[in-house]
């Protein structure tokens, strides 16, 4: 079962765009701060809320008294606040016996607006008043079966999971209740009336007996009609998952069910129209925790990203209330992440079929615990009927029913331990047929329900924690050593002599240095963690950009062992820069903040640790010749599309030891025209600077060489940084000029809001800024249907000083273009332009920093030449690279003197020198034998007249 990562890799993995997806530890965070990720299935005009308890005092029932809330809402069409769950009541400790911190209902609120409205937009305000843990659409959930027509008269499913052997053993106690949180139930079926749950301390008589807020709820409730009756409706999905579950049994009568005798409690959670999707699906397990419930089944849920409220609702099931809570691992039938199963503290319950096959339809991952029969399950439908379902809504409940039968068995086991004992004793299948694929994606394997009741003896040692750092940027990139540190625990019998062993199947990739743990002796509930003497694992050369590679760790015990697995990704084309008062990610391909549209995989741009100020920001170099030419990664024509005109062709890195800066990081890029219709044909290498020291800490600097390898001349060529700023509410923001210091900037009229600026360093060129004003008829360029080529050319090309002055006097929603207006660039002709990315607390502050930046430039880069002619020496490439014996390297001398060029490891010591003479201008070539260099990832840099250029390269043997 999944546990709960530290709070602090969750931060750190959601900042640095790391995803783990665990087979015992799932990861549930997205790969950003993005407003959301999923809009299939988000229902349209509503909004979760958490607000932080240090609001507490100014939250009621049906308000959030804090007037810059009340100001966003106040600004859409805003039809109700409500508290999502107002019969809850805050936790009466700080933390549970296990140590767990309770989770908090009291502080949720349901957000209703027009279905018109923009939720995303809307959840980037809320969030940018740090007022809440986390504001979120809300989802629909889909039932997970598929639906056959072909009827059996037998249940396979109890010779294969070894229930008749188990029920010789034990048949469950009328005390263990599961929760069947669905479509509903036939409650006055002949194989379920018998099995209900009644709540005999409130009667059906009109009145709440038991004060719980609900009335008259004898036999369960209707979420969704917010009733007495969950009887089902529409569909008969809830009637068959409950029968699979917890059909009454030795009746004499129709089915029979794993769970024997345990109860079940039945939460109608659709609407009575709904026929495929869950309305309440949350609602409801709330209720079921609250209620009674010591297992919870959820033959439902979603693909798309992960939801904070949804995580903390199934936290609440199990941390607050001790309930073992379940779900289906979907039916896509592909490897993907199906939420509430994938999140931490829910068993993923995948479906295999009559051989113990995995079913065709069911899905699978890393994050399934286990398996259960879910092919032609023979189960009770309303009007007292009966019928066969495939999928893994059936496979859930039936593994739910073993789950209730280890509760009744060992009812000292907490829900952890219950979820875990349903593991440790379920069956390896991986050598049926057909399965060998699916390795470490079905779970520990199927269940089998007499182990569950009577094994006394096996651990449960699972993998709390994965926390995988390279000790530095946590962008992992070929060449890094990665620290992986495990932490376990022991949820059942102790062990005598644990050892953890580490291999991958991504060996092509990845090499284990260290692979081996001894443990020894875990008691039970004990944890450890190899933090001292953590795996270590390096990434191979050669391994390609964006690799998703995987670590399985096998844990050993006498007999009995266990394996869990994690994946992540490797060598991404982005370095993230966090050493001075502004922090950003610079990507391979011009994209500033964020390494995909969308806020996604980066930290955008934040000044002394505070949210991001920013939503997209990118190079764009335009030409206005016969033709209009414009190269970029903003968004594009179309409204919701994006321009993704470059392409890296070197990824970025970071320099070690840094030549110009503290940090210094390069990269080259182009427009080839696979992803650009209309490419300029330009080679762009780009390199970034932060320092650490006043007064150069409140700034990054950008510097991009723009060659032209086509063969016509680029006519006016113009080149410049456009930025979305949400500083940070986007709405209340509004920009200006500064000519004299050649700055755009922007600043929020909230009180004690930010500033943000770009300023340009070059000194050749004309100066330009467009302000825009994003929304439609503001008097300038409208990007409410998109961002055309032409217009992006205005922007480039033409100025508008202000923006943010028509629409509000707090402001609105601004875009700022700094473009730097050069001349013609003819066939391979560089040009130069340089950029300072600027942050603070006010205008002075900004134009300080942009001194400052001013500088520093002039000091350190010392480049003065005209826009459109570059007198840069530089490296300009290494062919083959990857190599594993010659590459030959091209280089240019645009200042005849002394020229050297050596090759540097990883850690920024000289291991081969190629060149040290004095060279007249002109493009020269080295060929140079690599066979003595060990297999990894090196630097090769070129110095002339004191000014130094680098490339990566990447050897392989």
């Amino acid at each position: 079962m999944k546990k709960n990562l530290a709070t602090g890799m969750l931060l750190l993995l959601s900042l640095f765009s790391f995803n783990l997806l665990a087979a015992d530890s799932k990861a549930v965070f997205s790969t950003s701060k993005s407003k959301f990720i999923s809009t299939e299935s988000v229902i349209k005009g509503e909004l979760v809320l958490k607000v932080n308890p240090v609001y507490r005092s100014l939250c009621k029932k049906n308000e959030i008294g804090i007037p810059k809330v009340q100001e966003i809402l106040s600004k859409h069409n805003l039809i109700s606040i409500s508290s999502f769950f107002p019969n809850a009541h805050s936790p009466s400790v700080l933390k549970n016996r296990e140590g767990k911190t309770p989770v908090d209902l009291t502080l949720i609120y349901r957000i209703k607006l027009s279905p018109s409205e923009d939720l995303q937009e809307i959840i980037a305000q809320l969030n940018s008043t740090n007022v809440f843990d986390y504001s979120e659409p809300l989802y629909l959930q889909k039932m997970d079966y598929t639906p056959n027509d072909s009827l059996l008269s037998s249940q396979y499913q109890f010779a294969k999971i070894s229930a008749f052997a188990a029920w010789d053993v034990w048949k469950g106690d009328t005390n263990t209740v599961i929760g069947i949180v669905d479509s509903g139930t036939d409650w006055d079926h002949p194989d379920i009336e018998a099995n209900i749950k009644y709540n005999y301390n409130d009667p059906i008589d009109g009145i709440d007996n038991d004060l719980d807020g609900f009335i008259d709820n004898f036999r369960g409730w209707d979420m969704s009609e917010n009733d007495n009756n969950p009887m089902n409706v529409s569909s008969d999905h809830g009637s068959h998952v409950s029968g699979c579950a917890a059909a009454v049994t030795d009746n004499g009568t129709g089915v029979a069910s794993p769970a024997f005798y345990c109860k079940i409690l039945p939460v109608k959670s659709s609407l009575d129209a709904s026929t495929t999707s869950i309305d309440n699906g949350y609602d409801g397990i709330v209720y079921a925790a609250d209620h009674g419930a010591n297992v919870i089944n959820c033959s439902w849920g979603r693909t798309g990203g992960p939801s904070q409220f949804e995580q903390d609702i199934i936290n609440y099931a199990v941390i607050d209330h001790n309930v073992t809570v379940l779900a289906a691992a979907g039916n896509g039938s592909v490897e993907e992440e199906h939420y509430p199963s994938s999140y931490d503290n829910c068993v993923s319950v995948a479906s295999t079929s009559t051989n113990d096959g995995k079913s065709s339809f069911s899905s699978f991952s890393y994050n399934v615990d286990v398996c259960a029969p879910g092919t032609n399950i023979f189960s009770t439908v309303f009007n007292d009927s009966y019928t066969t379902m495939s999928g893994t809504s059936m496979a859930s409940p039936i593994a739910a029913g073993c789950a209730a039968m280890i509760k009744s068995r060992f009812p000292a086991l907490d829900a952890s331990q219950v979820a875990e004992q349903l593991r440790v004793t379920a069956d390896n299948i991986y050598g049926t047929a057909g399965n060998v694929t699916y390795t470490g994606k079905l779970g520990k394997g199927r269940v089998n329900l007499f182990k569950a009741v009577t094994d006394s003896i096996s651990p449960g040692v699972v993998v709390k924690n994965w926390d995988i750092k390279d000790g530095n940027d946590q962008v992992f990139i070929i060449g890094d050593t990665l620290n992986v540190i495990d932490l376990l625990k022991n949820l059942l019998r102790p062990t005598t002599n644990l050892t953890c062993s580490l291999t991958t199947t991504s060996g092509v990739y990845l090499q284990i240095l260290n692979n081996s743990w001894s443990v020894g002796a875990l008691n039970t509930n004990d944890t450890i963690t190899n933090f001292a003497a953590p795996f270590r694992v390096v990434i191979k050369a050669g391994t390609p950009q964006n690799a998703e590679v995987n670590l399985r760790l096998t844990l050993t015990d006498g007999t009995w062992s266990d394996i869990y697995s994690v994946k992540f990704i490797i060598n991404e084309d982005y370095l993230n820069i966090d050493i001075n008062d502004v922090a950003t990610s610079i990507t391979s391909k011009g994209l500033i903040g964020y390494n995909l549209s969308g806020q996604s995989q980066g930290i955008g741009f934040t000044y002394q640790g505070s949210a991001t100020i920013l939503y997209e920001m990118s190079l764009m170099v335009g030409s206005s010749g016969s033709t209009t030419q414009v190269s970029d990664y903003f968004r594009g024509a179309t409204a919701g599309a994006t321009d993704n005109d470059f392409n890296p062709v070197n990824t970025v890195v970071k320099v070690v030891p840094p030549v110009v800066s503290d940090f210094d990081a390069e990269g080259i890029f182009d427009d080839n025209g696979v992803t650009s219709t209309s490419p300029l044909n330009i080679l762009i290498t780009h390199h970034a600077y932060a320092w650490t020291p006043a007064p150069d800490n409140k700034y990054i600097m950008v510097q991009y060489s723009i060659k032209n390898v086509g063969t016509t001349i680029l006519n006016n060529l113009s080149a410049g940084i456009i930025a979305d700023w949400d500083i940070p509410v986007y709405g209340n923001n509004k920009s200006g000029t500064d000519a004299a210091r050649r700055m755009g900037y922007a600043w929020s009229t909230d009180s004690a809001g930010l500033w943000a600026g770009i300023k340009l360093l070059s000194h050749t060129g004309t100066f330009n800024h467009y302000a825009i004003d994003n929304y439609a008829a503001n008097g300038g360029l409208d990007l409410s249907d998109g961002f055309t080529d032409a217009e992006k050319l205005t922007a480039l090309t033409t100025s508008r000083t202000d923006a943010g002055l028509l629409l509000a006097a707090t402001g609105n929603d601004v875009i700022s273009c700094v473009s730097n207006l050069g001349g013609n660039l003819a066939p391979n002709a560089t040009a130069d332009v340089t950029f300072a990315l600027i942050a603070g607390e006010n205008l002075t502050m900004l134009q300080e920093s942009a001194d400052a930046a001013q500088a520093k430039y002039d000091l350190v880069l010392g480049v003065n030449q005209p826009f459109a002619q570059s007198n840069l020496t530089q490296l300009k490439g290494i062919y083959p690279n990857p190599t594993d014996k010659q590459s030959r390297i091209e280089f240019e001398v645009n200042k005849a003197g002394k020229t050297t060029i050596a090759i540097y490891n990883s850690l920024g010591v000289q291991v081969k020198n190629l060149l040290n003479e004095t060279l007249s201008n002109g493009v020269y070539s080295l060929i140079v034998d690599m066979s003595d260099l060990s297999a990894g990832s090196y630097i090769v840099r070129m110095t002339n007249l004191e000014k130094s250029t680098s490339l990566p390269l990447n050897i392989v043997h």
